[in-house]
């Protein structure tokens, strides 16, 4: 019983499986891989509205006025569907209707085909849709896809035994089945071994900075590697993107990313060089720098500067808190969660009072 229910928790946990577009496309421009991906992705899609034209010299193509006007539709619809790709890095929208898409494309060739066997065969493009579909999208959209090419694969080897071949149907479904559920699947382990690596990592994936775990890391070597501890403090700045959600909501996903990535830079350019600078996920990014006693407020000035220089018209509502190197004591964790959380505070008094400004909050001693 016990192993009847946990299998079923985790058929709803892949059910209810989040798109991962959004995550995916990060991915690969972090690793600038996602040029390279549109044009593999768009070679494919090329290749796929080539072969309807080729099959309208074959005998097994489609026949009559009607098939062939639809497979010459296919094609030009194929091609203007590579061609999105070639533009530019499309909107999860827009990929969820190319996924779509392309799937009533294969079923309607299956359809059309001139012999059952060719219907057949035009059933294994249903493999490389249902691996990008589990690559980048939801599981309930990879459930539809496969849903329908069995559907359809199993109708195209229903024709084929109504020809008189039921052994060769029942062969060629059941291996062309095999072929389109292994390909998806293995789709999404590969998925699942990149988000291992992404969170194994200690670089945000969009800006190239360190994500929260390579922050902790660097800043204790920041700290360790200090050369005047005596007369040296520890600045924590927190900076929080001002009605960045507007900015998404007006211009779109991938113009609020080129933002991040601009943001990202202008803030790496403008700290010391000794400085660890991060993105907490969001619009949130913390940088921690060592400074002289007086000098922390003065340095989140110029990262707030910094950002508003981004193109985009984006300002940001920043927080600093500070504290002596020598009142960090052995609690260097405790002293570094009571900085964050100083400056978390500090940012949001910055965004009460309209955004754009830098407020200053004094950190507790972990030794008081």
């Amino acid at each position: 019983m016990q192993k009847d229910i946990s299998t079923a928790a985790w058929i709803r946990r892949w059910w209810h499986q989040p798109d991962q577009y959004d995550w995916m496309s990060e991915y690969l421009a972090s690793r600038h891989l996602q040029r390279f991906s549109r044009f593999l992705i768009a070679s494919v899609v090329i290749i796929f509205g080539v072969v309807p034209l080729v099959m309208l010299f074959s005998p097994s193509g489609p026949q009559g006025h009607a098939h062939r006007t639809i497979a010459i539709v296919m094609s030009v619809l194929a091609f203007g569907g590579a061609c999105s790709w070639l533009a530019g890095w499309p909107s999860r929208r827009l990929s969820t209707l190319f996924a779509v898409g392309a799937n009533a494309g294969v079923t309607v060739a299956c359809l059309i085909a001139g012999t059952p066997a060719t219907g057949l065969l035009a059933c294994a493009t249903f493999a490389p849709i249902a691996g990008f579909v589990g690559l980048y999208h939801s599981s309930r959209l990879l459930a539809a896809t496969l849903a329908n090419a069995i559907v359809t694969t199993v109708f195209a080897g229903v024709r084929i035994a109504e020809a008189g071949d039921t052994a060769m149907a029942v062969g060629h479904v059941l291996g062309m089945l095999i072929a389109i559920l292994a390909v998806p699947f293995g789709s999404q382990l590969l998925l699942h071994l990149l988000s291992l690596d992404a969170r194994m990592s200690d670089t945000d994936a969009l800006t190239g900075l360190r994500n929260r775990r390579g922050y902790d890391q660097s800043v204790l070597q920041l700290i360790a590697g200090a050369d005047r501890p005596q007369s040296q403090w520890l600045a924590v700045v927190l900076v929080d993107l001002d009605g960045f959600k507007l900015i998404n909501d007006t211009h779109g996903h991938a113009y609020g990313d080129a933002v991040l990535v601009g943001v990202a830079d202008n803030l790496h350019r403008a700290s010391a060089m000794n400085s660890v600078v991060a993105r907490l996920g969001g619009e949130e990014f913390l940088i921690a720098e060592l400074t002289g006693p007086d000098e922390a407020a003065m340095r989140a000035e110029r990262l707030r500067a910094a950002v508003a220089t981004t193109p985009g018209e984006v300002t940001a509502s920043v927080g600093v808190a500070a504290i002596a190197l020598t009142d960090i004591g052995g609690t260097v964790t405790t002293a570094l969660a009571k900085l964050v959380d100083a400056a978390d505070i500090a940012m949001y008094e910055a965004k009460r009072a309209g955004g754009n400004q830098v407020r200053y909050r004094a950190a507790t001693s972990p030794r008081t």
